[in-house]
């Protein structure tokens, strides 16, 4: 199996086994007795510790001889914490779980994203049709859930879970060394030849040692602030359909299977976006496809607040390529082009980590929201989408360049 297609394996078991559980967890979380608030908190606690820790993850991640051996190790962690739940599923316990098997599994994300688009980017091979494939594995997880929950009901939980994260496990080990391949990659390549430097001069590609923080100094230029803040605004501006948008359609009369061929028409959709993203993203820069993203985001929420039939649900859930896709692509992008490839997990951690922030937030407030004004609540995620293409448009006004475009 060739290094691409271990990549994608690993893609794809990974998001297979979240797709498999997070859009049904508050239904879960309901066959426990938890009230919708006290979900919102459980689905928003991980984001403080990943507020702590994700960037700490990240420098450490950098400073081993090989990022692999971090992610084997995040996936490992995530196993032991879950197992807890086949003893214990009381509110703290899934409160504690959850948020620690929820760092781990976070922090591990970006850290594969950084090894993944260095090593693409020195094979000169398509990271978004790699990460696509994750997509992919998401669909078939929402998918085979969803029809076994409703045959099987959700006693089952657990052994879903831990089964997805077993698999990932082994994927992970069957990583390629990230660093190994690059250099010899490299080696072969330029047969010694000279390398642009960090600083663009040309010379050998030395090592640099990471500091704890050294790969958020890129962070303090003007402007990137701004980029990552809005990014993670709309980003953020999922969180409800995320948790809730599964028990909102049931309790609409929806069955599970219909919601599952919901959420996955718009996985598709992103996947149609990855697949063909190489081949237009030469014309546009990060920034404006984060503009863009935050235009059509508060189209998609505003709708979506309004209750519609399942053809008109099908048509808005094909938005989230734009929404969902589109940004992800446009940030994890903008970030790689101005970071060091030895600090360019603990870059990611940084910029993931704002975005969980976010995300946490707007998850609490998922909570409380749902409670109150149940769908009508996306209209607040339209407005976080709308403050965060506002914070994307004043950077701007800054010094940053945006000469590089996403290809």
């Amino acid at each position: 199996m060739n290094v691409e297609a271990r990549l994608s394996a690993y893609y794809g078991l990974f998001f297979l086994s979240i797709g498999s559980v997070m859009p049904f967890a508050a239904l879960w979380f309901d066959t426990l007795n938890l009230t919708s608030t006290f979900s919102g908190v459980i689905f928003a606690a991980p984001s403080i510790a990943i507020v702590l820790f994700t960037i700490a993850i990240g420098g450490w991640a950098d400073r081993l001889s090989d990022w692999r051996t971090a992610i084997i190790a995040c996936n490992w962690v995530v196993f032991l914490m879950s197992s807890w739940f086949l003893f214990r599923t009381g509110a703290w316990d899934v409160l504690v779980v959850w948020s620690l098997a929820g760092l781990f599994t976070f922090a591990s994300s970006p850290i594969m994203d950084a090894a993944a688009l260095n090593l693409t980017k020195k094979r000169d091979s398509d990271y978004a049709r790699v990460r696509a494939v994750g997509s992919v594995g998401f669909i078939v997880g929402v998918l085979l859930a969803g029809a076994f929950f409703d045959y099987f009901g959700y006693q089952w939980f657990v052994a879903v879970l831990l089964v997805g994260v077993v698999a990932r496990i082994g994927s992970a080990h069957a990583l390629p060394r990230f660093r190994a391949d690059v250099q010899a990659t490299l080696d072969k390549s330029l047969n010694n030849t000279d390398y642009p430097t960090q600083d663009g001069e040309h010379g050998p590609c030395l090592r640099q040692r990471s500091g704890v923080f050294t790969g958020t100094n890129n962070f303090m230029q003007p402007g990137m602030l701004l980029v990552i803040t809005g990014a993670a605004l709309i980003n953020a501006s999922h969180s409800f359909v995320n948790i809730f948008a599964v028990l909102h359609w049931t309790q609409s009369g929806i069955s599970t299977n219909m919601a599952s061929v919901l959420w996955s028409i718009g996985v598709m959709a992103e996947v149609t976006l990855m697949w063909g993203f190489r081949n237009v993203a030469g014309r546009f820069s990060s920034r404006k496809c984060l503009v863009f993203a935050s235009i059509v985001g508060a189209v998609r929420w505003i709708l979506t607040g309004t209750d519609p039939g399942l053809v008109q649900l099908c048509l808005l859930q094909c938005l989230h390529a734009i929404t969902f896709g589109l940004t992800f692509l446009a940030t994890v992008n903008f970030i790689a082009q101005r970071v060091h490839e030895d600090n360019a997990a603990q870059a990611q951690s940084f910029s993931a980590t704002i975005l969980t922030l976010f995300m946490g937030i707007a998850a609490w407030l998922s909570g409380w929201l749902y409670s109150l004004l149940a769908g009508q609540s996306y209209w607040v995620m339209a407005v976080m989408a709308v403050v965060g293409g506002v914070c994307v448009m004043l950077s701007f006004a800054s010094s940053l360049d945006d000469s590089a475009n996403l290809a």
